[in-house]
């Protein structure tokens, strides 16, 4: 056991290990006053924006207005290399069960609606040891993690409570599944007697989503029983598409930004939305007796999409490289910061060490251990790291590796300075710059070979792109991405026994995946059959009571 906790510690994972997170004894030498042991739980909320990309916050030197967050950032401490998975629901998936995407099969596609995909039943969830610590969990926003069985919803995950929507993304007024239509706008509990009961909300539509979710999230807040501490895990739709906002948003919100193009004076008015939201709920926490004994973290799910990534856009992740769903910086890399009573002592401050999505539970152990002498004792292995002395200190961080993706197409991978992509990084590469920014270029060596050098005089340097061929055959890219975080550079051909070293490393991985999940076309789950409702079908609930209400606006 202690070859396993040593392998976690150092290396951030341990193939086939089973770590123990109670054997983990934190180092309370440097613990802040304000977190000594007192044996109160810390509550914990959780802010996950949706898309916001790394040029989308004033902080960064974005052109778009985002005074609410700059202020939070700069009273807290802002984490400058955290880094989530590419896609949303893989991001979800790793923050919530600590654990690489390999491990969950989630790694070949994001989660649809209807598509038979979910998050393994097997896997252990952080709620869940949360409420063994003694929390009331609540879920005010987007789930993403599958609704096949009424098993992979969130009340049956360890959430107390959970008032949003199931799959990806909705309509912000109308409240059906943007692309596909149906609705999926929900209310889960359970009443006194232990039943579960859903209402599905149809009373709301065409009422401001971002609003509804943050009144109720607010309402959460102020009527939270005090004896436990709360963890919310608010997922708030913004700024994912469709880029929709209330009326006069977009001229509000872009007005002074010198923004004339249309995706992106759209994202300025969704942006407007997720400020207002931020500043209305964290307002509503220092006005409550918790606040002196709560941390709020705020981190966006992936990084942005620029406008030729997909059907939508505006998002820029300037000067960091592509965007979501890719393998490179623009989709890994996002904003995040900590802020409240908790990092009062580091306000300002920024920390450079790298933290990955699936380090949260750890270092949130370690940090409630240090003020309770609460602990669990991990159900399966974990790939997240104890990072609490970042957090709580702004000290060096633990993790020396992150494994991003390990696909049959395609496979990234960190070691301490070094990232490299095996195979196709993904259907968009460039620089989404906004006004006043620099270009930025891919550099290529001056090619040797006679047709290389024909190419680069007729101004086709690297028209096929910036990888190297590796003797296997496989296209390679090779960063530095601390001296180099926009990936301009592929170092692979000058640095063969980094190469080398990685792609060994990635073989080793191979050990931990398990077989890729698909999105299949399931009849039975399409809201065409279930009244207009996209809801579980799969009947896998014997012996429970399902207690469902379909809430008219002509219902009180």
């Amino acid at each position: 056991m202690m070859i396993s906790l040593l392998c976690l510690l150092l290396l951030g994972t341990c193939l086939g290990s089973e770590p123990v997170l109670s054997e983990r004894e934190p180092d309370n030498s440097d613990v802040p006053e304000n977190q000594a042991p007192d044996g109160k739980a810390p509550n914990v909320v959780f802010i996950i924006a949706d898309d916001l990309g790394w040029n989308d916050v004033g902080y960064h030197g974005s052109e778009l207005k985002s005074p609410v967050l700059d202020k939070l950032a700069s009273e807290g401490l802002r984490l400058e290399r955290h880094y989530t998975q590419p896609e949303c629901s893989t991001t979800r998936a790793s923050l919530l069960t600590s654990r690489y995407i390999v491990r969950t099969g989630l790694q070949a596609d994001v989660i649809l609606n209807g598509g038979g995909m979910a998050l393994p039943l097997n896997e252990t969830l952080m709620t869940q040891y949360l409420k063994e610590l003694g929390y009331s969990n609540y879920l005010i926003g987007k789930w993403h993690q599958g609704g096949n069985s009424w098993k992979e919803t969130p009340l049956f995950r360890g959430f107390d409570y959970f008032y949003g929507y199931l799959g990806g993304q909705i309509h912000y007024f109308g409240h059906h599944h943007a692309k596909f239509g149906g609705h999926d706008f929900r209310k889960n509990y359970r009443d006194a007697d232990g039943k579960f009961h859903e209402e599905i909300l149809k009373k709301e539509s065409g009422k401001y989503l971002t609003k509804l979710l943050t009144d109720e999230a607010i309402r959460v807040v102020e009527e939270h029983d005090q004896s436990k501490p709360m963890f919310l895990y608010f997922s708030i739709p913004n700024v994912h598409s469709p880029n929709q906002s209330p009326k006069g948003y977009n001229e509000k919100y872009s007005e002074g930004t010198g923004v004339t193009e249309f995706d992106r004076k759209q994202l300025a008015g969704n942006l407007g939305g997720l400020e207002e939201s931020v500043h209305n709920l964290t307002e509503a926490l220092k006005k409550s007796d918790m606040w002196e004994n709560t941390m709020v973290v705020f981190l966006s799910d992936n990084g942005g999409c620029p406008e030729q990534l997909m059907s939508y856009g505006g998002h820029s992740n300037y000067p960091l490289r592509s965007g979501k769903t890719t393998l490179f910086e623009g989709a890994l890399r996002t904003p995040a910061f900590v802020y409240g009573p908790i990092v009062d002592h580091l306000r300002g401050q920024e920390s450079h060490g790298t933290f990955h999505v699936s380090d949260w539970f750890p270092t949130l152990h370690s940090i409630i251990k240090a003020k309770t002498g609460k602990t669990v004792k991990l159900v399966n292995p974990i790939d997240g790291v104890d990072n609490s002395a970042m957090i709580l200190n702004n000290g060096p961080t633990k993790r020396t590796e992150m494994l991003h993706q390990l696909n049959l197409g395609n496979q990234a991978y960190r070691m301490g300075d070094y990232k490299i992509i095996v195979g196709d990084p993904g259907q968009y590469d460039g620089f989404k710059k906004t006004e006043g920014r620099p270009d930025i270029k891919i550099q290529y060596d001056e090619p040797e070979d006679f047709l290389g050098k024909l190419k680069c005089t007729l101004g086709l340097c690297g028209s096929f792109g910036d990888f190297i061929v590796d003797e296997d055959g496989a296209n390679v890219r090779l960063y530095n991405v601390i001296e180099d975080p926009s990936e301009t550079y592929n170092l692979a051909a000058k640095k063969p026994e980094i190469v080398k070293e990685m792609r060994a490393r990635l073989e080793k991985f191979k050990e931990i995946v398990m077989p890729a999940q698909f999105n299949g076309k399931i009849n039975a789950a399409h809201f065409k059959h279930n009244g207009g409702i996209w809801q579980p079908w799969k009947d896998d609930m014997e012996g429970v009571e399902i207690n469902q209400r379909f809430l008219t606006k002509t219902e009180l």
